[in-house]
């Protein structure tokens, strides 16, 4: 055990003692995880400011008069009335290349029908935008939601003397405990869609980072090849060095989860809601803690083993990141799937690896997973790194792959 711990300081050292390395490995992160965080949501933010103070360039075709009264007194839109004989289509190209936001048609004896409803059809009022555009979405949204749902009003208002004698019923009008929620279930599944998969990221690109430089940067540099014709065992070595990885990793995952919560509150207060955070509420068992640490070290003995076992097939650090590249986008796009996958509650979720560590998080933080589903996982999880390990142990054994023969 004296090699083991030998092996596992050295890495260390190697890595505390490169102030360079420290600053690329824990300082740099935070500060491209926030800066990346506050860009896109400085972004999100001047884009959503700059729909909001634009003025809507809106043509109104044979507008009833008491209608076009109403809406020439607004300041956020800009209006143009125009005959029932004007030509719609030129109109229409105009929204098409965004020199004009919303075309709104009244039809023929739009009042008459209105005033004769008993005996007459629904009269339908046309909208005709541009939805690949946001100014064109946002002017038919205001619009629509704004000036032609109070003139329907006003004339529902009009026709039956209270608005209210329109309604037949109402649907939780009055009901404030209409939802039933578990506060910490809910706030688990908003959390479960994407924190695993950025927590099993960001463990694989922090094992990445460290881990072809530990094997596969030693056999070009020569000194793994020094280090193998030491006393200590070679399983020895290849525990040192995945153990150390596997600490460096989990250091970097938090290095990077730091940056983005502080980047997030901010970000989210530049667009106005703070207030979904604040909403949020959510506790754990110690269960639930256990069972978070058990998959952590399973994802992260996993990822290592992974890494460790590619660079040793590697001849140097650039074959290396040429194979690991493959692996990582299979650990993203794996992922990706567990955010937009609802079911996981077959058993065989559970029994893929990789997937099953992201279904089994996503199932901690819910309180839905079962004792069956979380051990099936676990097992699962640690054996395939088991079996990773032992195939790596077994690759230093071996002269060809350890001295480049």
């Amino acid at each position: 055990m004296n090699g083991f711990r030998t092996i596992m300081g050295k890495e260390f050292a190697r890595v505390f003692k490169d102030k360079k390395l420290i600053f690329s490995m824990f300082i740099l992160p935070v500060i491209i995880m926030a800066g990346i965080f506050l860009l896109m949501f400085g972004l999100i933010s001047n884009m959503k400011a700059d729909i909001d103070k634009h003025i809507s360039e809106v043509y109104v075709q044979d507008a009833p008069q008491d209608f076009a009264d109403t809406v020439k007194q607004a300041g956020d839109i800009n209006v143009t009335f125009i005959g029932k004989d004007a030509d719609i289509n030129a109109i229409k190209e105009k929204i098409l290349s965004a020199d004009a936001d919303l075309l709104v048609v009244f039809p023929d004896n739009f009042t008459d029908d209105v005033q004769n409803y008993e005996n007459a059809s629904v009269p339908q009022i046309k909208t005709f935008y541009n939805p690949s555009e946001d100014y064109s979405s946002e002017a038919r949204t205001r619009f629509v939601g704004t000036y032609i749902e109070s003139y329907r009003q006003a004339l529902l208002t009009e026709r039956y003397g209270s608005i209210d004698k329109t309604l037949a019923f109402t649907v939780d009008s009055d009901n404030p405990e209409s939802e039933i929620v578990d506060s910490n279930k809910a706030t688990g599944k908003m959390l479960g869609t994407f924190v695993p998969y950025f927590i099993t990221m960001m463990i694989f690109a922090g094992a990445m980072s460290f881990g072809v430089d530990s094997i596969a940067g030693e056999k070009e540099r020569g000194t793994l090849a020094s280090l193998l014709l030491t006393p200590v065992k070679r399983v020895h070595i290849v525990m040192g060095k995945l153990v150390a990885l596997g600490v460096l990793s989990v250091m970097s995952a938090v290095v990077y989860l730091v940056g983005m919560l502080v980047a997030l509150p901010i970000g989210m207060k530049q667009l106005g809601t703070s207030d979904v955070l604040s909403g949020l509420s959510i506790s754990f068992t110690g269960t639930q803690v256990v069972e978070f640490i058990i998959i952590i070290i399973g994802i992260v003995l996993m990822y290592v083993s992974i890494i460790g076992m590619v660079s040793v097939l590697s001849k140097n650090i650039k074959e290396a990141q040429t194979y690991i590249m493959p692996v990582y986008m299979i650990v993203i796009v794996v992922g990706m799937i567990t955010m937009y996958t609802s079911d996981t509650d077959s058993m065989t979720s559970y029994l893929i690896p990789v997937f099953n560590s992201s279904a089994a998080f996503r199932g901690i933080l819910t309180g839905e997973i079962t004792t069956a589903e979380f051990a099936v996982a676990a097992i699962v999880t640690y054996a395939f790194a088991g079996i990773l390990i032992a195939l790596t142990a077994k690759a230093f054994k071996s002269e060809k792959l350890m001295f480049n023969a």
